[in-house]
């Protein structure tokens, strides 16, 4: 029995399949003492039996392992893997120590589609009865110590029937791992260009709202199917807000996509607003937010049919013959004729370099346009740069930034534009709690809404951001409705004046009353022991008086 078991771990961790499947059926007795979640140490990074069938796409082996061994897809190795992460991963894995997973070798088609098979054999796995009555199935949104799901590594790979695979089994196109990088990046970054396109594309257009995490999960509960007029956003959620209002106003105004997203970010990202400016001046409309009036499509083509996309390579220059009659001419000087100058550092630009479309005609050279990009995301201007050019206010388009600059500034660029997108859209605030990244979206009922299951919305609404933070909309503050801003700061200033002498005579119960909403105003609990503390002078470096706990009274 020993010696079987031995054969058959190595057999899986060499991919011999034919062998493995040979001790496994030829063996009943190992074969019923077999448990496939078992794991087989540390020295084989706690890899299970399941884990190397994935690993290798052993279809016969992976098959009988879920349907009568009870296999558990579930299962973690020591990096946090589960068998869709292993059996998603492509040749790029690093190398581990013995027993550890080896790099698969390079099987082309059929090894794409056998993984293809063995994922939908996972997929259709279902588990142990859960509390909920439902079953378990495979989390295909899992995450190892990368915070990568089996999507990332799906992508990275190349494998586009596992993608849509995962897709339709609602995987999280939204994901990031620790990188910050998306399933779609990674396709990109792996020169996958169909399948990053494709992905982008469902990011774009997909209206799926994004899965919550467990941590995430907050219990809603209505009244008379009564529906909140806020919902707390993630930053997918945002990005995902944001594209949608893009595409959705370029389609209407039949204009490219960058050009709708310049007119609702110079229109508040109101997209009525918007409307109402197009309707009476389009061509002024246009020229206060920086970019030119849209070319009508041709007929019976959507809006941006023919746009290039961002991730689409440009058409480089037409080559150019030099006839050289002496050795000097193959020197380029500044301003020689011919060539086009750089408008900063008075250059001439190599036709050997990738021409920077801008509709207004200015040229630069790529070092200082890369200069130039650089300073304008890191003073945090990323959502208004304009041509460098002196007195040119057209706007420098996204693709031409992406172009530019580093992966590490381009991911800069994304959150300094969605931390605009918030900051300039009236209906978005973000969470004033410190260290959360949510934000909230207020719906305001419009004078044609009639629903007969909202009701009034108040003058300062309490909205929840989706992590139990509780805040007022208008100031930003502790939750106080369905009193007004104005009359809360009026009731904190009256308490605030209150003095110990004025309760003289007063009710026991007015002044335990009193006490507490004193103590509320003018004391911050300590976070360790939660006793009320009283800041008077000195820096903002506190420590308690009952526990000696040191803290910050900005940060508490």
């Amino acid at each position: 029995m020993g010696n079987t078991a031995t054969k058959f771990r190595k057999a899986l961790v060499s991919g011999d399949e034919a062998l493995a499947w040979q001790l496994y059926e030829g063996n009943p007795q190992f074969r019923d003492s077999l448990d496939p979640n078992a794991s087989y140490g540390e020295q084989y990074q706690h890899n299970t039996p399941l884990h190397y069938v994935c690993r290798h796409a052993m279809t016969r082996l992976l098959r009988s392992f879920l349907f009568s061994k009870e296999g558990n897809p579930n299962k973690r190795n020591v990096h946090n893997e589960t068998c869709l992460h292993v059996l998603c991963q492509g040749p790029q894995i690093l190398l581990l120590p013995e027993g550890a997973l080896s790099p698969r070798l390079a099987r082309p088609q059929r090894d794409e589609q056998r993984r293809a098979d063995c994922l939908q054999m996972i997929l259709s796995w279902t588990g142990a009865r859960l509390e909920g009555g439902q079953y378990e199935k495979a989390n295909v949104n899992a995450t190892d110590n990368h915070r990568s799901t089996c999507l990332h590594y799906a992508a990275a790979a190349g494998m586009k029937s596992c993608v849509e695979l995962l897709i339709q089994s609602d995987a999280d196109l939204f994901m990031e791992d620790e990188d910050k990088l998306t399933p779609c990046d990674h396709a990109e970054r792996h020169h996958h260009t169909e399948l990053a396109l494709s992905l982008e594309s469902q990011m774009v257009f997909s209206s799926a709202s994004a899965q919550q995490s467990s941590g995430d999960a907050h219990g809603e509960t209505s009244l008379l199917h009564y529906k909140e007029p806020y919902e707390g956003l993630k930053l997918q959620d945002l990005r995902r807000l944001k594209d949608m209002l893009i595409v959705e106003t370029a389609d209407m105004l039949q204009a490219p996509l960058f050009t709708a997203e310049a007119l609702l970010r110079a229109h508040d990202w109101d997209r009525e607003k918007l409307l109402e400016a197009w309707m009476s001046d389009a061509e002024g409309c246009c020229q206060r937010s920086g970019v030119t009036m849209p070319t009508p499509p041709p007929s019976g083509y959507n809006a941006w049919d023919t746009l290039p996309s961002p991730r689409t390579p440009r058409t480089p220059r037409s080559p150019l013959t030099l006839t050289l009659t002496s050795p000097t001419d193959s020197c380029l000087t500044p301003g020689e004729e011919g060539l086009a100058t750089c408008g900063i550092c008075f250059c001439s630009i190599s036709v050997f370099e990738d021409p920077i479309d801008m509709s207004c005609g200015h040229e630069f050279c790529r070092i200082c346009w890369e200069g130039f990009l650089n300073i304008k995301i890191q003073e945090g201007d990323a959502h208004n740069i304009f041509c460098p050019a002196y007195e040119c206010y057209q706007l420098v388009p996204v693709h031409v930034i992406e172009s530019l600059v580093s992966r590490e500034m381009d991911q800069r660029y994304l959150q300094f534009d969605i931390k605009a997108f918030v900051e300039n859209n009236p209906s978005i605030h973000w969470c004033p709690v410190a260290r959360c990244e949510r934000a909230v979206r207020l719906t305001r009922p419009g004078p044609g809404d009639n629903d007969p299951h909202s009701f009034p919305l108040l003058p300062s609404p309490a909205v929840d951001c989706g992590k139990g933070h509780l805040f007022c909309w208008e100031c930003l503050g502790e939750a106080h409705e369905p009193c007004d801003c104005q009359m809360w700061r009026n009731w904190l200033q009256k308490v605030t004046e209150m003095k110990p002498e004025e309760l003289a005579g007063v009710s026991e119960a007015y002044e335990d009353a009193a006490n507490c909403l004193w103590l509320l105003t003018n004391s911050k609990p300590c976070a360790n022991c939660k006793s009320p503390i009283q800041k008077n002078e000195g820096c903002n470096h506190m420590q308690c008086a009952k526990c000696k706990y040191d803290f910050c009274w900005i940060c508490l």
